[in-house]
């Protein structure tokens, strides 16, 4: 019977001491990630308060995915050009599905050039570019004109049911970039914080569309060139994959960050902007805080 008793005592020590080596630790930094995450919950309010205008928030954790923040991050906004990050996960989708090669040249023609951000505009047309290019150029310079000729390629309605079938609860395309006389009419383009979100954690566990196109998707979003939000305040090194967003009234950025104390998300949609300068400066500032929590 003693012995009996003392192999229960045994395998109990044994299984408590896996406990403190493998569970505890890991318990204990979930439990200190909780109220890391708690304090800066406390910090983007006071933020939120002092700001004129109004803004979506969400961070999420790769370490602990369990863990994420959200303030208003179901509101719809208007997407601007950050819906440029699910339409590339689309027509990427179509690559997959054989309709479309990304060595394919397509044709861009003086009907087809559109305003404000990018570079094709500035080029002599006709001009033929690959569709790789194509790509690199509507996540990279957000080039307007890029991103219209995929709409064209895909057409609304695949667009769309593919934003539903990646996940997208609230993701709307309705109209092409800087078409303000449909915006003027209430036709709009919307997304939230938490939909953006979706495809980021997809893209980062190379889930979305498949390993090859998420690898492409990250090293775009890598090569970003528009970098005053997310990674403003970030010290130098500090790898930021993503994409932003910039149109009358309303300012984005939202990617993954990617640091030696682990990875996270961050997404900060901002509307009704009255200063581009002070919106920009506001998300950097909310990249800076959550980074300081790594």
């Amino acid at each position: 019977m003693k012995k009996f008793f003392y192999g229960i005592i045994i395998i109990l020590t044994v299984i408590f001491s896996l406990w403190v080596y493998f569970v505890y630790p890991k318990n204990q930094a979930v439990c200190q990630k909780k109220s890391y995450f708690k304090t800066l919950k406390q910090l983007i309010k006071i933020e939120q308060n002092s700001f004129e205008g109004g803004f979506s928030f969400f961070v999420k954790d790769f370490s602990y995915p369990q863990l994420e923040l959200s303030i208003q991050g179901e509101d719809k906004i208007p997407a601007a050009s950050i819906i440029k990050l699910p339409i590339l996960a689309v027509i990427l989708q179509a690559v997959k599905e054989n309709k479309f090669s990304l060595d394919d040249e397509i044709v861009i023609k003086r009907k087809d050039i559109t305003g404000g951000s990018g570079i094709i505009k500035g080029m002599k047309v006709p001009v033929n570019l690959t569709l790789r290019k194509i790509l690199e150029l509507m996540i990279t310079r957000s080039d307007n004109t890029a991103a219209n000729k995929v709409i064209d390629l895909l057409g609304y309605d695949y667009i769309n049911n593919s934003f539903n079938r990646l996940g997208l609860a609230d993701t709307f395309l309705k109209r092409k970039m800087m078409d303000f006389s449909l915006r003027k009419k209430g036709v709009e383009n919307y997304t939230t914080a938490r939909d953006i979100s979706v495809i980021l954690e997809k893209l980062y566990s190379k889930q979305l569309v498949d390993e090859s196109s998420s690898e492409l998707m990250i090293s775009l979003l890598k090569n970003q060139k528009v970098n005053n939000r997310i990674p403003r305040f970030l010290p130098k090194g500090v790898i930021v994959a993503h994409k932003t967003g910039l149109e009358r009234g309303v300012v984005h950025d939202a990617g993954i960050v990617f640091t030696g104390k682990g990875d996270y998300i961050i997404c900060v949609l901002v509307k009704n902007v009255k200063n581009f300068k002070n919106a920009k400066k506001l998300i950097a500032q909310l990249s800076l805080l959550t980074y300081n929590l790594y």
